[in-house]
């Protein structure tokens, strides 16, 4: 893949993943996450199953990687989406912010230790300093809350490392099976799962009359399961099968990080001061630094 092509993907994905907090923050007002997650996968599965009776898409079961392809769908969204669910709702927004943005130093560590991956310097140094940058931007934040409780932290703990783990299994899978496929099942997965888990929490037919009932609700399902559940997957999929998962996850964490510091300011009035300017500013380096480790593939 070329450089371009990666730093185009890197784009999409952190715009419109940076802009799902504005959806999100609207769905809440009638869903709980959830049952959010049940509908915007139930939404990007429909679009593949479209493909799949139009012939455009096929899944052959029988090849070699068809457990890590399966074991992908499995760990996200499936167990990382309640991990992180469950995470928030046990400890602030600001302390589960910062425990995703280590996600790319688990990366180096599970690359390092389990799948014999040797980390570059520039690498180390640019996960170091878009870290940073995230910490002074969330930690100097006025609303910044260290509350919590220590189950909290373990279901965060566990996001991170599940998080980490499908990057490792999407590129395993991706020896097999296009990105478009590996997020087909990821899609189907997610479909099931949260979809039996509301049957059984007995809001399951809520979920949808929900969406139906309210325009604003329907637009926002829409955005977030085709542009960040569909086309962002499938993006992120492609990116994890070329580079190492540890960039591509500081590279899109990050970016995520500024445009999500950046929106808050504009659109939802958040405070600014130095601080953000600062942690900004870091973050940005950071996902600079990275971008040098990225090279041009077949």
């Amino acid at each position: 893949m070329k450089k371009n092509t990666v730093y185009f993907l890197i784009l999409i994905i952190s715009t419109f993943w940076g802009l799902s907090f504005i959806a999100l923050t609207v769905l809440m007002k009638w869903l709980d996450p959830l049952q959010i997650i049940a509908v915007r996968w139930t939404l990007a599965s429909f679009i593949f199953i479209s493909m799949m009776a139009a012939g455009k898409l096929r899944i052959n079961i029988k090849k070699e990687n068809f457990k890590y392809l399966l074991l992908t769908g499995i760990l996200e969204p499936g167990i990382y989406s309640v991990l992180e669910v469950y995470g928030l709702s046990y400890t602030s927004a600001s302390i589960s912010s910062i425990f995703i943005a280590t996600i790319p130093c688990m990366s180096l560590i599970l690359g390092f230790f389990i799948f014999k991956i040797r980390p570059g310097r520039m690498g180390l140094i640019s996960i170091f300093v878009a870290f940073t940058g995230v910490l002074i931007c969330t930690y100097f934040t006025p609303g910044f809350s260290t509350g919590g409780h220590l189950v909290g932290y373990g279901f965060m703990i566990g996001a991170v490392f599940v998080g980490t783990l499908y990057g490792f299994i999407s590129a395993k899978a991706s020896k097999d099976y296009s990105a478009i496929e590996i997020t087909t099942v990821m899609a189907f997965v997610g479909m099931v799962f949260f979809n039996l888990a509301n049957v059984i929490r007995g809001n399951f037919v809520l979920s949808y009359t929900t969406i139906f009932s309210q325009a604003q609700a329907a637009g926002c399902i829409i955005f977030l399961g085709i542009f960040c559940s569909a086309l962002c997957y499938i993006a992120l999929n492609k990116i994890l099968a070329n580079i190492d998962p540890s960039i591509a996850n500081n590279m899109i964490g990050s970016s995520i990080t500024v445009i999500g510091v950046v929106a808050g300011v504009v659109i939802n009035n958040d405070p600014a001061g130095i601080y953000t300017v600062i942690g900004v500013g870091l973050t940005l380096i950071g996902v600079y630094l990275s971008s040098k480790e990225v090279k041009d593939t077949n």
